[in-house]
């Protein structure tokens, strides 16, 4: 393949991955966890607007205001154009699904890196790396979620980009590239503090290969978003690095992270991955044996984080995330290592052996992926959205706990909204609700006169009587 026929490669795959990050986006609805909206755009909604609801993590200083600040910025100038509330999150949301495409570009060069042996010997896995990269179903249901998890993955698969091309023999950018590598890793951290956990072995590589040159130009790179976590955190909670101290008090010296759910310690290989692979794990697991001599790096930076944050009780699939760029990349080099072996004459034939293994895999894990929840608590949004831009809205009665809607910014409206409950029925301060069909409190309103008005998905908007306002 020529460099002009990798331009052009790269570019329909960027295509690809653009178009298909846009169709799962329109899919999603709701949130996939709750953290995305109240420890992300709620509080950039507070820092535009001073309304809304900030969890706990918010009032000990657990959390970093780093990214609701970027995301009020962002809030802030969608709002020039007319674009706000639900809106606003929506449009939020495909701006992270088309940034998340920028990994296909970072797939394509780790590719390289693993298989190269001079020349153009590393163009086949690259190609194949970012074309998983542009498919791979469980990437496309992530890519438009608004967690932490999501840039911090963005960032760490740059950086494994520099690493492993910094691990090229004879490399002539090596310095260049720990420099990169320095930036991306220190924007990960940044993000998600978790993400140190992915660094351990490209930093550990580096120093049993006494790479010290490479180590301190990666220490400069990482400079500027250690600096940018330092200050914001000195700015807003009143010591630097205030938000990964507590953080790290709270959830292993505390043992607060159990607190929020147990799980079993084989969660993350029977649901991070093999719930998501399906019948297609035995394929991906003859690849990655293949792509052993070669990959070896990569997939130790897979199973050193899964198995220590598979000794903290409370495991969430998202965690994780961040290995399956690494795995994509083994993956491409299995498959070109059966293209190597493949003779001449069995070209054809390791052709549609590829594609075969290919179509399998993306087949099995968009069956796996489709049990993810691509719309959960969609309806609860809507329906703040309708309330907002009703003209007597004074307040809304949800129907579960405050942490479990779109938060103030899905509402759009300066009113209280509160979890309903019959001690609040009769305040006329709250004269809609936004309730399950199948909720008893349905059936108790509408029998006191309230009358449906809209409904989305399973919630039912109800409106008070004027009579008892």
């Amino acid at each position: 393949m020529t460099s002009r026929q990798a331009k052009i490669g790269l570019a329909g795959l960027l295509a690809l991955a653009l178009a298909l990050r846009i169709a799962a986006w329109s899919f999603k609805g709701g949130f996939h966890y709750p953290d995305e909206i109240f420890q992300q755009l709620e509080p950039a909604h507070i820092l535009r607007t001073g309304q809304g609801w900030l969890p706990w993590e918010f009032g000990r200083g657990l959390r970093s205001w780093v990214m609701p600040w970027f995301y009020a910025g962002l809030l802030e100038t969608l709002s020039w154009v007319g674009i706000q509330g639900h809106d606003a999150l929506r449009a939020v949301n495909l701006h992270n699904a088309l940034w998340s495409a920028c990994m296909v570009p970072a797939l394509w060069r780790m590719g390289r890196a693993m298989e190269i042996r001079g020349g153009q010997e590393g163009e086949p896995a690259g190609f194949l790396a970012a074309l998983l990269m542009a498919c791979w179903p469980t990437a496309l249901y992530f890519a438009p979620h608004a967690l932490m998890d999501s840039p911090s993955m963005i960032f760490l698969t740059w950086g494994y980009a520099f690493w492993l091309e910094e691990r090229v023999e004879g490399a002539p950018t090596a310095r260049r590239a720990a420099l990169w590598m320095g930036l991306f890793f220190g924007l990960a951290g940044v993000v998600r503090f978790t993400s140190g956990l992915h660094m351990l072995v490209p930093l550990a590589d580096l120093a049993l290969r006494r790479r010290w040159k490479a180590l301190g130009w990666l220490t400069v790179g990482a400079a500027p978003g250690l600096l940018l976590l330092g200050a914001v955190d000195w700015l807003t909670w009143g010591r630097p690095f205030h938000s990964a101290i507590e953080h790290f008090t709270y959830n292993y010296l505390e043992g607060g992270a159990s607190d929020h759910g147990v799980s079993p310690w084989h969660f993350y290989l029977t649901e991070s991955f093999g719930a998501r692979l399906g019948p297609g794990i035995v394929v991906v697991a003859g690849l990655l044996i293949l792509a052993l001599p070669r990959a070896w790096p990569a997939l130790l930076t897979v199973a050193v984080p899964t198995l220590l944050l598979s000794t903290v009780a409370h495991k969430e699939e998202r965690f994780l995330m961040h290995n399956w760029p690494l795995l994509m990349g083994a993956l491409a080099v299995g498959l070109a290592a059966l293209w190597r072996r493949a003779s001449r004459r069995s070209r054809g034939l390791a052709a549609g052996l590829t594609a075969a293994m290919i179509a399998l895999m993306l087949t099995s894990n968009l069956h796996g992926t489709s049990k993810l929840p691509w719309r959960w608590r969609a309806g609860i949004f809507e329906a703040q959205r309708f309330v907002g831009h009703q003209p007597d809205a004074s307040g809304l009665l949800l129907d579960d706990r405050q942490h479990l809607n779109g938060g103030q910014l899905a509402l759009d409206r300066a009113i209280p909204q509160v979890q309903s409950r019959p001690s609040w029925w009769g305040n006329p301060l709250f004269n809609y609700a936004a309730l399950r069909g199948d909720d008893p409190q349905t059936a108790r309103l509408l029998e006191r006169g309230w009358t449906q008005v809209a409904t989305f998905e399973d919630i039912r908007v109800l409106r008070r009587p004027p009579s008892s306002r």
